[in-house]
């Protein structure tokens, strides 16, 4: 028994380590959160957000984007090298990228820093508009979310500001207890934050008025998921919960883990699916008042699983921090496919579909890592193959 709560611990402190690095709460390297995936445009592109830059990727084949011109050629720079899309700190403005860019119009994206604030780019040009950034007055420990011209950012200084899209001025500020590293989630006329002091807040999002407080019995890292009228959360109280809105966020059902859940859990065909730092891998239905395994729990990884899952029709994929990708069977829990990596897996999976938005011939799963070797890898979603890596 001491042993494993050793081991857990050290786990643990580990993560938190490396998030107290990214809080400014102690010295660090400059490259200490991990990165964000996201899919953009159309033909859709990679985002990859992750340190000092963001950088736009082929989904095809890993290659940068190159920039073009309006009649399609592609720009070169004075030594006659093509020109790719990568964003930068901006001179005199070193800041760390680690979400996901947010477009605002055609042309422009709003990039949400951890420690300069807002930025906007302009797409074709790949240049940011504002070099000074828009100040949020606090450094930025989530994802943000915009809706109805406001936008929500989450702060490390027990709060989250909302920003009007138009001049970004603070429209309103709530205060908690504790920092805030949870993306807010807007349901119908509704905002939900979690927070790291125990507490989910359900807010008026015009105003910021509190129209309840539901004291949850741990932190959380992660946004709520919504469905048919409730929500479930994943706590640092060993807990997945399903929560009723309507009932100022009573616990309708509670389900007991290995330990802490960090990132949302996966809801598909009426399964959640989630993990927890120990590398504990979950599959519940929902069954009213009560959760029930599809199958016992299974520690298919040694550390950590901290983001959502990618769910497809057989399988369950999830990254660890102990530098493996698992493909897991999602009738019965078994590990079927392991690729190792040379980083931790931490950020956000994406599964990219064929589709007319873009030319790929199969499901790709894509990953990134915290070694610049592999920083971002794609594998074919049904069987594991390795498709292509894009690194630094």
């Amino acid at each position: 028994m001491k042993s494993t709560f050793a081991k857990r611990a050290a786990l643990v402190a580990a993560l938190m380590l490396t998030l107290l690095l990214f809080t400014g709460c102690v010295g660090g390297p400059s490259e200490v959160s991990w990165g964000s995936l996201s899919l953009y445009g159309s033909p859709q592109t990679i985002l990859f957000a992750f340190g000092d830059r963001i950088v736009m990727i082929d989904p095809l084949d890993g290659n940068p984007i190159q920039l073009r011109d309006s009649s399609g050629a592609a720009r070169v720079d004075d030594t006659g090298n093509p020109r790719l899309w990568e964003i930068t700190s901006p001179a005199g403005a070193a800041t760390k990228f680690f979400t996901a860019p947010i477009p605002l119009d055609d042309d422009t994206l709003l990039v949400v820093s951890y420690d300069r604030g807002i930025f906007e780019v302009d797409v074709p040009s790949a240049r940011i508009n504002n070099p000074t950034g828009y100040a949020v007055n606090g450094l930025v420990t989530g994802y943000s979310l915009m809706a109805d011209e406001l936008l929500y950012v989450p702060l490390s200084s027990n709060s989250m500001t909302a920003r009007t899209v138009n001049g970004f001025g603070e429209a309103w500020r709530l205060t908690t207890r504790q920092s805030n590293w949870a993306q807010p989630l807007l349901v119908e006329d509704t905002l939900y934050l979690s927070s790291l002091d125990h507490s989910l807040y359900a807010m008026n999002p015009e105003s910021g008025e509190v129209l309840w407080e539901a004291a949850l019995g741990g932190a959380m890292t992660s946004s709520p998921v919504y469905a048919d009228g409730y929500l479930y959360v994943g706590t640092f109280g060993r807990k997945l919960l399903k929560l009723d809105p309507q009932n100022n966020g009573q616990i309708v059902a509670s389900y007991d883990t290995h330990d802490w859940v960090w990132g949302s859990p996966a809801l598909v065909d009426g399964t959640l699916y989630f993990g927890d730092v120990s590398g504990w891998l979950y599959a519940v239905t929902d069954d009213g008042d009560t959760f029930t395994p599809v199958w016992e729990p299974v520690q298919v990884a040694t550390r950590a699983i901290i983001a959502t899952p990618v769910v497809t029709d057989q399988s369950i994929i999830v990254g660890s921090r102990d530098h493996n990708l698992f493909w897991v069977n999602r009738d019965t829990g078994a590990v079927e496919i392991t690729r190792q990596m040379q980083g931790e897996v931490l950020g956000n999976l994406l599964l990219i579909q064929p589709s007319e938005e873009n030319d790929l011939s199969r499901d790709l799963v894509v990953v990134s890592t915290m070694n610049a070797a592999e920083f971002v890898v794609a594998y074919s979603a049904d069987n594991g193959e390795r498709v292509w890596v894009y690194s630094r």
